[in-house]
Order: C-alpha cells, then sequence, then structure tokens
C-alpha cells in the first residue's frame, strides 16, 4: 500500500471530500451588503480552497523577505525518525531499546505513547508523527536554539510534513537564523534528530562542495534557491484544484491521519488579525515590518485590532465587524457593522478529558447570559440521532424569551439538513439575537 493508504482507505476519504464540499457548497448565508454566498466560497480547506495555497504562498514570500532584511540565512533541514521507530508501525520491537523508550514524549498528552511501547503494541502512522513533532519541540527548546533569541535575533521557520513511502512521516524544514549561529546549532541538530540518514553525508543528496563544507544530509545552508526547494514538498501535497484533480494516496494521507501539512513561526501580527485585516490591506510584509512609526493593537477576545502607521499617516481600524480606513484623520473608507457583545459566563460541572485518550467528551455546560440560565447542552447537535434531534428540536419554543435563539437557528438548520422537517436553510443572522462562537456549546 502507497503511504499505508489502501484503496478502501482512499475511497472512504474521496466520498468524505465530496461530501464536505457538498455541504459547503450547498450552505449559504446573506452578508450585509445583500449578497447571497455559500460556505464553500468562504472556505480556507487545504483540500477545497484554491485561496488556502494562495494565502501560503503570500506567508511564505513574507516571511522570506523579512527574514533576509534581518540578515538571516536560510537552512534547510531534513529530519527522519530512527529506523527503529519506522518498525514499530509493522510491531516490530527487535531493534527497540531502553534508549529509544526514553526518547519517546514525556508529556501529558503524548505519554501513552511510552505505555504502548511498554505493551508491545503495534504504533500507528499518528504515533510516529507524534513523535516527530516532539523532536521538533525538544530542538526548538534546546539551549542552543533558546540563545539565539535570548542574545536578541530574530529566527523564523517553515516545517513541512510528508510521508515515505511506508507511510511514516518526515519533515523538511526551512529554518532562518543569523549565519553565525549556522555551526553550533549544527551540533544541536546532531543531538535532537539522531538517526543515520540525518546525518549522513552522500554523494547523491549533496555535492562535493558541501561535503568538504562539513554539511549533512538533514542540516544544509549552501542550497541555490532554498526557499524553492521547500515549496516544491509544500505544492505536491496539495491538489490541482482548480483541473478538477481528484484525491490521491497522498492527500488521503494527511485527512487519514490528520497531519497538518505545514507549520510556520509565529509571526509579529497573529493569522486570525491577518484574516481580519486583508479587505483593507493585502500587504503582509507591510504589516510585518514593524518600527517606530507603527502602532499596533489587538484583543481576540473583544474581536478588535488598531494598525497606525504614522509616518504614511494611516489608520486600519476594525471592531467587531465594523471595518474603518483613516487617512490624515480622514475616514475614507468603511464597510460592515459592529455588532454588540453580549457578556456569557461558563460553569463546567465536569473536569475535561483529553481528545487523545477519549474520542468524544461532552461536558455539561451552564449557559449564561446577564446572569440568566439560557439553557443546558450536553453534546454537539451533530452528535444526535435523528430521533433525538427531532424531539429536542420539538422541546424548544421559539416564543420563549429566555431562548438561545441562535441556537435554536443550528437546531432548526440541522433538522432540515437530516430531512426531519421540511423547510429552507436560514441564516443565522435572521435570528434577531447575536451571540459570539463561546456563547453555546455545539
Amino acid at each position: 500500500m502507497l503511504y499505508n493508504i489502501s484503496k478502501g482507505d482512499l475511497k472512504f476519504q474521496s466520498i468524505k471530500l465530496e461530501n464536505q464540499k457538498k455541504y459547503l457548497s450547498d450552505s449559504f448565508f446573506l452578508t450585509k451588503n445583500g449578497e447571497l454566498k455559500s460556505l464553500l466560497d468562504i472556505s480556507m480547506s487545504a483540500n477545497i480552497s484554491p485561496r488556502y495555497y494562495a494565502q501560503l504562498s503570500n506567508k511564505v514570500n513574507t516571511l522570506t523577505q523579512f527574514m533576509t532584511s534581518k540578515d538571516c540565512s536560510p537552512v534547510f533541514m531534513t529530519i527522519t525518525l530512527d529506523g527503529v521507530y519506522h518498525k514499530l508501525l509493522k510491531g516490530d520491537y527487535s531493534k527497540f531499546t531502553l534508549f529509544h523508550q526514553k526518547k519517546l514524549p514525556e508529556n501529558e498528552v503524548n505519554g501513552y505513547l511510552k505505555t504502548k511501547a511498554s505493551n508491545r503494541e503495534v504504533f500507528t502512522v499518528r504515533d510516529l508523527y507524534q513523535i516527530l513533532r516532539f523532536q521538533w519541540r525538544s530542538f526548538l527548546s534546546s539551549w542552543s536554539f533558546r540563545a539565539i533569541k535570548k542574545q536578541g535575533f530574530d529566527v523564523g521557520f517553515l516545517f513541512v510534513t510528508e510521508p515515505h513511502k511506508s507511510g511514516v512521516p518526515h519533515a523538511h524544514i526551512l529554518l532562518f537564523i543569523p549565519p553565525q549561529f549556522i555551526l553550533p546549532l549544527k551540533d544541536q541538530f546532531k543531538k535532537s534528530f539522531w538517526a543515520k540518514r540525518n546525518l549522513s553525508a552522500s554523494r547523491n543528496k549533496l555535492t562535493s562542495f558541501q561535503i568538504k563544507n562539513g554539511e549533512i544530509n538533514g542540516y544544509q545552508w549552501t542550497i541555490n534557491n532554498a526557499v524553492g526547494y521547500v515549496m516544491k514538498y509544500c505544492t505536491k501535497s496539495f491538489m490541482d484544484i482548480l483541473s478538477g484533480s481528484v484525491l490521491d494516496e497522498l492527500q488521503a494521507w494527511y485527512m487519514k491521519y490528520k497531519i497538518i501539512r505545514i507549520t510556520m513561526s509565529h509571526s509579529l501580527i497573529p493569522q486570525w488579525v491577518y484574516n481580519k485585516i486583508y479587505p483593507l490591506e493585502s500587504d503582509w510584509l507591510y504589516l510585518t515590518m514593524l518600527n517606530s512609526d507603527f502602532t499596533c493593537e489587538w484583543s481576540k477576545d473583544d474581536d478588535y485590532f488598531e494598525f497606525e502607521d504614522d509616518n504614511l499617516k494611516k489608520l486600519l481600524r476594525y471592531d467587531k465587524g465594523l471595518y474603518q480606513l483613516y487617512i490624515r484623520d480622514v475616514l475614507v473608507s468603511e464597510f460592515g457593522e459592529k455588532k454588540e457583545t453580549i457578556k456569557s459566563s461558563f460553569v463546567s460541572t465536569l473536569k475535561p478529558t483529553l481528545k487523545s485518550l477519549k474520542k468524544y467528551k461532552f461536558i455539561p455546560v451552564k449557559i449564561m447570559t446577564n446572569g440568566v440560565l439560557i439553557d443546558y447542552y450536553k453534546k454537539p447537535i451533530s452528535k444526535y440521532t435523528d430521533f433525538d434531534l427531532y424531539k429536542y428540536y420539538k422541546s424548544l419554543d421559539p416564543d420563549n424569551p429566555d431562548l438561545n435563539l441562535h441556537h435554536f437557528g443550528l437546531v432548526q438548520n440541522e433538522c432540515i439538513k437530516r430531512g426531519l422537517i421540511s423547510g429552507v436553510f436560514h441564516s443565522l443572522n435572521d435570528f434577531n439575537i447575536d451571540f459570539k462562537d463561546s456563547d453555546y456549546a455545539i
């Protein structure tokens, strides 16, 4: 099986993807400007929307230009798990030692891997991905890496995961660091990623110059166009959505095992601010190159940000749905509508359970609005059986002034989607009480 994906897996993931597309394309909402859009129009799914890859390219270009402006040099890294861990995918512990046991994740979320190893259980692709990410986090938290930031230097990285043909994950990384730290960090790389494939200097992967220069397979700093080199790995993990290509084993591997294709270092401006500010300013490099002429503040809880450029006398402001652009204190553009914030409080009656240890754990939550008990939900609406969902829908009284109308709309739309009642989907904006996402448990 290529990438540990069977024909049945490929068929299942293909059907799953088509169902997702159909649901998004059949779900509509009305914008403030009266425009009817589907959820597919605004989707940023890596497997569905071409907008995702366009945004990724923009971010990579921004990262590269920003780090270059800071006089950082690119290092191309490849990390592969030790061959002993590869064999765990088939339950082969013949060469598994106490050393390999100690190198398994220590943190609470992934602690079960040590138990699996002690019991000589078969590891999954997802388990091996957790080990790979653990090794990467250990590298980032090492003294050698943290010393760079402690001395006031900037660092950045692009982390791309892909599978070997066996399905075992490995990663290609574009790391930006000041050039004087390249050699010291190489020593830390050898400690963190000790697999022979990472540390060898094979002629089929390196030039004669690189070998003489002391570079190894997993750690190279003289690659021409390192950005284009790593983007090659980014590109091949995506379907060509515009050409209507079908899902193959590679994309199915990411979907089945819930593997994140690409992660990046934190930027100066959070991702959610980029997404919000895009209608006013799409140049991410401009937003990232902050200096003494810029003032920027944001609050995700308050759904607010303000970005002011004293040099250009330009002010970008977003406040709970209202966008404003000022030039020299003159409002030159405004759209959207500010939403009122309704404060809510949550009282959890059960301790949460780690998702990795139990598939589902529904926590009863009391929903309080302005000190009034609105409702009491025990599990997501999507997890109700048809019978329970219909019975629950009939128990809701839309004329009750204390009912969460936003939640009622969700229940009604779910009943329509399942064919339990007749009707058409309604935008949640049609219900006259606005709630934040955190105001109800679904």
